[in-house]
């Protein structure tokens, strides 16, 4: 699934190659209207004909990320993405350029610009959604979802959701998943946190000390910035809007590894359904 740095590529893949442009039509996959004849609205989850008459003919003002979602902030509404397992986005003069031959023949939705362009909706396993939304700010998602990792507010509000009744009860590695306790954090970069930190995916929040929360925001925060850098992580799927995979996963110490980086045998545990890479030895 992509996380933070994996959306935040899109986004800068994206934004200045679609921001005044306007959407002069839109085309769905077969797949996609069979699945809303059927009731189950695959990927598009307004009605197709709402989704094309709310979006067809405006003009893209933004383009902007959120947690794992990025919107895209039209003349009038919004248009949001979320990227479920296997979702992307590509920006191409022809249909052809999508070389990605799973990514080709997953296309769903086919966005056509001004401009002669098309940005596509590609999307392997059908777990990411498209939708308008008239008010961006009462997205119930967003309601719940805790400051970006980079806002001066969100160390202080991690901590407080840490210590809070609510929470302080749980596992950490559980708790770094949750958009309400830590924004963008997938599972890739927790256990790759928790490794650095040295802390077992299964302590309790109450069982860290002040010193070692503060190290594990500071940490994340790093990490994320890092792996935006690099381009994200492309562990399966992932890939950025020209094709491009990212490079973190050169950098993964402990995510998918048999060994982590001392030498020491690792385990693959389930959390919150979660596979879960730490080593025994080193976190403890």
């Amino acid at each position: 699934m992509p996380e933070l740095p994996e959306v935040e590529n899109i986004k800068i893949g994206l934004k200045p190659n679609v921001v005044n442009k306007k959407i002069i039509d839109i085309e769905f996959s077969d797949l996609v209207k069979i699945s809303h004849e059927q009731g189950k609205k695959a990927i598009v989850k307004d009605e197709l004909e709402y989704f094309k008459e709310k979006i067809r003919g405006k003009e893209i003002l933004n383009l902007e990320r959120r947690g794992k979602y990025i919107y895209f902030t039209l003349n009038k509404g919004y248009m949001l993405t979320h990227f479920g397992m296997t979702g992307a986005y590509f920006l191409v003069n022809d249909l052809s350029e999508i070389t990605n031959k799973n990514y080709y023949k997953h296309r769903h939705i086919i966005f056509y610009f001004n401009s002669g362009e098309k940005m596509v909706f590609s999307d392997i396993r059908r777990f990411g959604e498209v939708r308008y939304l008239e008010d961006i700010s009462s997205f119930k998602p967003f309601v719940s979802l805790a400051p970006e990792p980079f806002h001066k507010k969100a160390l202080e509000y991690f901590l407080e959701k840490l210590d809070s009744k609510r929470y302080r009860e749980q596992k950490i590695k559980a708790l770094l998943l949750q958009g309400s306790v830590f924004c963008g954090c997938g599972n890739i970069y927790a256990c790759e946190v928790l490794y650095k930190e040295r802390i077992n995916p299964e302590k309790l929040a109450k069982d860290l000390n002040l010193d070692e929360k503060i190290s594990l925001f500071n940490s994340l925060v790093h990490i994320l910035k890092f792996s935006i850098s690099q381009g994200g992580s492309t562990v399966s799927d992932y890939v950025h809007t020209d094709g491009a995979k990212g490079n973190m996963q050169n950098f993964l110490q402990i995510y998918g590894k048999k060994v982590c980086p001392m030498g020491h045998g690792t385990e693959n545990i389930s959390i919150k359904t979660r596979s879960t890479y730490f080593c025994p030895i080193c976190q403890k």
